[in-house]
C-alpha cells in the first residue's frame, strides 16, 4: 500500500495560506514524490477563514477531494476555532501552531509551536509566516528536505512576482528550521 501524506492548512485571508501549501507541494514535488494542492475559499477577503490541502506520495495522487483525515495540520492563526482546526487530525500526526504558546487542548496528537509570525517579522519585515513555518515542518518530518524547500521558495516567489521577497522568505524558514525543537 502506499503511503500519502495529507496535509490541511488552516489561517486567515492575506496570510498566505494557499501559497504555503503550494510551496510544500513544489518542495514534495523537488525531493521525488507526486503531489497535489488546492485550496477552499469561502468569504475571499483578507482576514476570512481559509483552508488549503496538499497531498504527497510516492506514487501518482489519484484521490481527490478535501482532507477530513490529514496526518499534519498547519495552523497559521492561533485566534481560529482549535475544534474546527485539529478535527479529524489522526493521532499519529502532529499539529503545527504558529503561536508562543501550545493551545489548551486535550489531543492524542502531538502539538508543536513556533513563533513563526515573530520570526517572519524579524527577518521579512512582514507579519506573514505561511514559509517560514514551513522551515520548522520541514524539520519535524523526514521527506521535505530543507534543499528542497528552499528550492521550492525560490521557483514560487519567483512565480508570484515576489522575488524581492525569497532571500529572506529563504532565511525565516533556515531560522525556524534552526529553531524548531
Amino acid at each position: 500500500m502506499v503511503r500519502i501524506y495529507e496535509v490541511r492548512f488552516h489561517g486567515r485571508g492575506g496570510q498566505g495560506v494557499k501559497m504555503s501549501s503550494h510551496v510544500l507541494g513544489r518542495a514534495a514535488f523537488l525531493s521525488g514524490f507526486f503531489t497535489q494542492d488546492f485550496a477552499v475559499y469561502g468569504a475571499e477577503r483578507r482576514g476570512a477563514p481559509l483552508t488549503s490541502f496538499c497531498r504527497i506520495s510516492k506514487e501518482p495522487v489519484a484521490t481527490r477531494g478535501y482532507i477530513f483525515e490529514p496526518d499534519y495540520v498547519i495552523c497559521l492563526d492561533p485566534t481560529l476555532r482549535m475544534d474546527i482546526v485539529t478535527n479529524g487530525l489522526k493521532n499519529s500526526g502532529f499539529l503545527l501552531l504558529n503561536s508562543t504558546e501550545k493551545p489548551n487542548i486535550d489531543a492524542k496528537f502531538k502539538i508543536k509551536n513556533i513563533d513563526a509570525t515573530r520570526i517572519a517579522l524579524e527577518i521579512i519585515g512582514r507579519p506573514i509566516p505561511n514559509i517560514a513555518i514551513l522551515g520548522a515542518f520541514a524539520k519535524l518530518t523526514d521527506f521535505i528536505s530543507m534543499r528542497s524547500l528552499e528550492k521550492a521558495i525560490r521557483i514560487e516567489l519567483e512565480e508570484a512576482g515576489h522575488a524581492g521577497l525569497i532571500d529572506a522568505n529563504i532565511k525565516a524558514a533556515r531560522k525556524c528550521y534552526r529553531v524548531m525543537k
